[in-house]
């Protein structure tokens, strides 16, 4: 065999074995080593949770909902330290109204990788649904701290206006309607031609109507958000 072909031998061999190892850069600053087949997993169950986004059957749902949680199973099983699978597996719980399921997988997906706004987002969402019918704001504060950590990430880029919505609805719960005010406000100063704009200016509108009795009409333009106060 000539060098060149012993050559073209080795780097087939050498992909050949990188394929069974993806780098997959999980956002905290280092290079996770991640099975192939865990994300063939974690991939097959976002493809199923696409699937129900795009049927109205409630059992096919109920069905793929099922299988996704199966495969997301299946990766953290063969990646243990696999933080978007328990991520995923705690979306799939919050879809299925289990909330303690849910606070499991994403407390779990969150030690794994504690800068994981996504599963921040998640578990306060978790949070929020736990509030319900609590007369105490234990949980909603839990909330409102993780939506918070969230967006102090510089890995939220993606979702920040979710999380500002998420937020100001929370503080909404606890009654506090004055930073929900401001947070809508800021999302539509951020993001003015959003195509939920017009809904957010009237649920602006309607916080300032239950905190105040009155508010500007809508079409208006918005006050602007102080800054925080500068650290001393």
């Amino acid at each position: 065999m000539s060098r060149r072909a012993i050559l073209a031998s080795a780097i087939i061999l050498t992909i050949g074995a990188i394929g069974f190892v993806l780098f997959f850069t999980l956002g905290s600053g280092q290079v996770v080593f991640v099975r192939e087949d865990a994300v063939l997993a974690r991939d097959r169950g976002e493809h199923l949770l696409q699937r129900r986004l795009h049927t109205t059957d409630p059992v096919k749902k109920a069905e793929l909902l099922t299988e996704a949680i199966k495969e997301f199973q299946k990766a953290a099983e063969l990646k243990p330290d696999f933080a978007v699978a328990y991520n995923m597996l705690g979306h799939c719980y919050i879809e299925r109204g289990q909330w303690e399921d849910a606070l499991k997988q994403l407390d779990h997906a969150i030690e794994l990788k504690p800068d994981y706004p996504a599963a921040k987002y998640n578990r306060a969402r978790v949070y929020q649904r736990l509030a319900v019918g609590k007369t105490d704001h234990a949980y909603v504060d839990r909330a409102i701290a993780d939506y918070k950590a969230a967006l102090d990430s510089p890995l939220a880029a993606n979702i920040k206006g979710d999380l500002h919505k998420a937020l100001a609805d929370a503080y909404q719960q606890k009654g506090d309607l004055g930073p929900a005010i401001d947070i809508l406000t800021l999302y539509l100063q951020e993001a003015p031609k959003a195509k939920d704009a017009p809904t957010v200016r009237r649920k602006i509108r309607g916080l300032q109507l239950m905190r105040d009795g009155t508010a500007p009409p809508l079409e208006a333009p918005l006050a602007p958000v102080p800054p925080p106060p500068e650290a001393n």
